[in-house]
């Protein structure tokens, strides 16, 4: 145990330690003064003062410092030959320690509670913190104890309103009338209850029950606790409404899946998942374990990214995108891919939407660009002339540098803008529609193609359709690949390409598999089609054999015609 811990601890055992040693040391002193019959070793004796003191305070310290040199008197005495003056002031000297020290001890005890409390204690609401419910979860994993638990957080999504129409104290005042009403559900139960506010709008309640009798039923205990969320709470003589969304975590064991706070983060995404669909209460179930473990790979490959690309285990890939009209290469589209050592085929959906979270989309992006600039390059050397298109993330459009450091690079590289296409997703226009505005308008003016991908399965399509400068509109695959035996899919794709049409705007077709598809494609006056029926990607050295082999035009297979 840290010294810390002994001086913040008050339990038998930590008294019964200390004073073990206090006693060992002074016998051990006293034995040597009356064995070498030296005064000068009575000196020692100051460590066990000193210790008792600081740990027991300076009333003990200085009751301790006079009875040990009482103790000490007799033998003193007999060795210097002096009286009782020389006793009194080495007695005054000894309490005089004690007193001191004990004081000490005493200031830095309750400086290290201060501390201790502000690191566990919420300082809005008074109650325990997320630090102090992580703490209590991680002691009773060590103990390997089990029985029947439950953590409940309880999140309230319309506190900033709360709190500037009723001020700040708004959120104490609803969160200890939710221990009260908990605490009484407890009861009914018979299971024991912890409060604790993990966040400025969120409360986590730790239900605990030793007997083998579970948490009541499941239905019961979930009943229970929205029947306290949905009910109003009283605050300064007025009834507010709490917009509660609940997420639980129930298990009945510390193992290796609910070791240490991991119990806590499990209740915390389910509330998470709550708020995102609406939902009243979500549980974590196996489902949820899945995904968590599966974003849990991600998060740990994503440090390995920068290694990746310097080392080339990051390489692109090229499909071609074809004019369904001629059926000539109209560009391809540069598709990453990561071939880890050990792990193997890493798939872009484990990293990538990760990636975007965070800076790293940055490098990958400047990774793809570059890459793809210079293999624009490398074959129009060879003589092959297509464009290239790179997706880009918005990050990357929010960042201010970005379109200048494309156009520079072309330049560098002695290429004409127009060979090169960026394709945005529409959820990049919600997060900052004129920012990215502002660089799309750029791109364009520069003479380089945009296009709106996975157009149909966003937000604001119709909205800002209008408004953005692009080329080409690329209908989504899951459109494309229903063509066959959905009507509806049909319908849409249509009514896409007509309204593209309209706007004087392309269309592409991804996910094109079947001939039957491109054909109705082509029917309905589809510009270009990219897929699997035309080509898998490809790495570079396969493109450009399969251009060469094909004279750059794709000659689909005879097929029934569809209406």
């Amino acid at each position: 145990m840290s010294v810390k811990k002994y001086l913040l601890s008050r339990d038998r055992r930590t008294a019964m330690e200390v004073g073990i040693f206090v006693a060992v040391t002074q016998v051990f002193t006293f034995l040597l003064v009356f064995y070498f019959r030296i005064s000068e070793v009575t000196y020692l004796s100051f460590i066990p003062v000193i210790c008792t003191a600081f740990f027991f305070g300076e009333m003990i310290g200085l009751f301790f410092g006079i009875a040990v040199a009482t103790c000490f008197s007799p033998l003193l005495i007999d060795l210097s030959g002096h009286g009782s003056p020389a006793w009194v002031i080495r007695a005054f000297g000894y309490a005089t320690v004690g007193l001191v020290v004990g004081y000490l001890g005493n200031v830095l005890r309750h400086y290290l509670r201060f501390k201790e409390n502000v690191r566990v204690t919420d300082i809005s609401t008074g109650l325990p913190n997320r630090q102090a419910l992580c703490d209590k979860l991680t002691e009773l994993s060590a103990s390997q104890i089990s029985g029947h638990f439950a953590i409940v957080v309880i999140i309230i999504s319309n506190r900033k309103i709360l709190s500037e129409t009723f001020g700040n104290d708004v959120t104490k005042s609803i969160f200890n009338q939710f221990k009260d009403k908990c605490a009484e559900f407890t009861k009914k139960m018979n299971a024991e209850i912890e409060t604790y506010s993990i966040n400025s709008d969120q409360i986590a309640f730790f239900f605990r029950k030793n007997d083998e009798n579970d948490l009541e039923s499941k239905e019961k205990f979930e009943d229970s606790l929205m029947s306290i969320a949905k009910k109003n709470f009283l605050h300064n003589g007025f009834f507010i409404h709490a917009d509660s969304r609940l997420g639980i975590y129930r298990f009945s064991d510390f193992s290796e899946a609910n070791f240490g706070e991991l119990p806590l983060r499990y209740a915390e995404e389910a509330v998470d998942i709550a708020v995102k669909q609406m939902k009243d209460l979500v549980v974590y179930g196996p489902s949820n374990l899945a995904q968590n473990a599966k974003r849990s790979k991600a998060s740990d490959i994503l440090g390995e990214i920068d290694l990746a690309i310097r080392s080339r285990w990051m390489f692109l890939v090229y499909q071609p995108k074809i004019n369904m009209a001629t059926g000539k290469v109209n560009s391809v589209e540069a598709l990453i891919r990561w071939n880890h050592p050990v792990r193997g085929f890493v798939p872009p959906g484990l990293f990538i939407p990760q990636a975007e979270q965070s800076t790293l989309i940055e490098n990958i992006t400047d990774f793809v660009i570059r890459q793809a600039v210079l293999q624009l390059k490398l074959w129009q050397r060879s003589g092959i002339y297509v464009n290239i298109a790179v997706n880009v993330s918005t990050y990357n459009l929010l960042q201010p540098n970005f379109v200048n450091k494309v156009l520079n690079l072309l330049k560098e590289k002695d290429l004409p803008p127009e060979c090169l296409e960026i394709e945005v997703t529409e959820s990049a226009l919600i997060a900052d529609f004129q920012h990215v505005l502002d660089g799309l308008n750029r791109f364009h003016d520069a003479k380089i193609k945009i296009a709106l991908d996975d157009f149909g399965t966003g937000y604001s399509s119709f909205q800002y359709l209008q408004r953005l400068p692009i080329d080409y509109l690329k209908i989504d695959q899951s459109f494309v690949r229903n063509l066959g035996t959905n009507r509806e899919s049909k319908e849409i794709v249509k009514a896409i390409v007509d309204l593209a049409h309209s706007i004087d705007v392309k269309t592409i077709a991804e996910g094109v598999e079947t001939i039957t598809d491109y054909e109705y494609l082509n029917n309905v006056k589809c510009d270009i089609g990219q897929g699997y029926l035309m080509a898998k990607p490809l790495t570079s050295n396969a493109f450009v054999s399969w251009y060469s082999e094909n004279n750059g035009v794709y000659t689909p297979p005879l097929a029934t015609k569809v209406s």
